[in-house]
């Protein structure tokens, strides 16, 4: 059974293409497409025309791609901070399922995190030890304290890099005093996270999603992105995190490694990333490719095993 995935993500669009059956799942493809749905309406609560035609324009290139590997058997979709908060989201739910003929579904912060924590679990072996897990997407950031076995606690909080970007425009290159407001913007909103990792003492931060994906390959530019986890050098990502918020907009375009759809939000991203370390004084880093999407599947595997049975 093919089944494919589609992450309709506040500033991309993630598709997953895998092949089902009793043995596991194969993941046949996996694509992403800039969406943007989040600008222009994340902070007044809309998705606006722009963001609609922008999100038919990202679908219809994911569909001929899943046309490509000769269709799937399912199609399912997860929209997540742009389209949860927006008031029009049943509008845009029902304009991807009526045009596209996707099953799609906007789900809550809670869920999302909980799914991120399935995702991490298929692309890493975990031991005992407690890990922080973060997510940064456009229109939130997901955080997590678990281990192998189960979530001890969990936020989303609405501090996306889109988002943020909206509120608090940065000049380019980004000023001391604009960095210090953002972090004590995230420091301040973020104070039951410093708690819940006092309490619970994670000692492995891993990152998943856009900004750490564009992270892992601005310091690894050789890496060929086919280990699906990478342990993240503190030191090196220090050294990158100096240099990004001195860099003019052109300077990051040409950075190797950098991904078009990153080069205006992975300042911020770079950021909040830089203050958990601190907060949190976390040494051991890893980023995770699989999030949101691979929990899914992974629950759609769990799903398809139980009525084989």
């Amino acid at each position: 059974m093919k089944v494919a995935i589609l992450d309709m993500g506040t500033n991309v669009f993630n598709l997953l293409i895998t092949d089902v059956s009793e043995d596991g799942y194969e993941i046949l493809k996996v694509l992403k497409v800039p969406s943007k749905i989040g600008e222009g309406g994340i902070t007044k609560g809309i998705l606006t025309q722009t963001a609609f035609d922008s999100a038919r324009a990202a679908i219809t290139e994911l569909s001929a791609a899943i046309e490509e590997y000769g269709g799937v058997d399912s199609f399912r979709g997860i929209a997540t901070s742009a389209v949860r908060d927006a008031a029009n989201s049943s509008e845009f739910l029902s304009m991807v399922n009526s045009e596209f003929g996707i099953e799609a579904e906007a789900i809550s912060g809670d869920r999302e995190a909980e799914l991120i924590y399935k995702g991490v679990r298929e692309s890493m072996l975990l031991y005992n030890e407690k890990l922080l897990i973060m997510d940064i997407g456009g229109g939130s950031n997901e955080f997590i304290i678990a281990d192998k076995n189960q979530i001890f606690w969990k936020k989303s909080y609405n501090m996306g890099v889109v988002r943020l970007r909206e509120m608090f425009p940065p000049s380019d290159p980004i000023t001391n005093e604009q960095m210090e407001h953002l972090e004590r913007y995230y420091d301040e909103n973020m104070r039951d996270l410093w708690e819940a990792v006092e309490k619970f003492k994670p000692t492995l931060l891993v990152g998943c999603s856009g900004s750490f994906d564009t992270l892992r390959e601005l310091i690894y530019t050789d890496d060929n992105g086919s280990i699906p986890s990478m342990e993240i050098e503190k030191e090196k990502f220090t050294v990158l995190h100096r240099r990004l918020v001195k860099s003019l907009r052109e300077e990051r375009a040409a950075m190797p490694g950098m991904s078009p759809i990153r080069v205006d939000y992975i300042v911020i991203g770079s950021i909040l990333v830089n203050l958990v370390i601190e907060k949190t004084a976390i040494t051991d880093i890893h980023q995770s490719s699989y999030s949101l999407k691979e929990g899914y599947m992974a629950e759609i595997y769990e799903s398809f095993l139980q009525k084989t049975l």
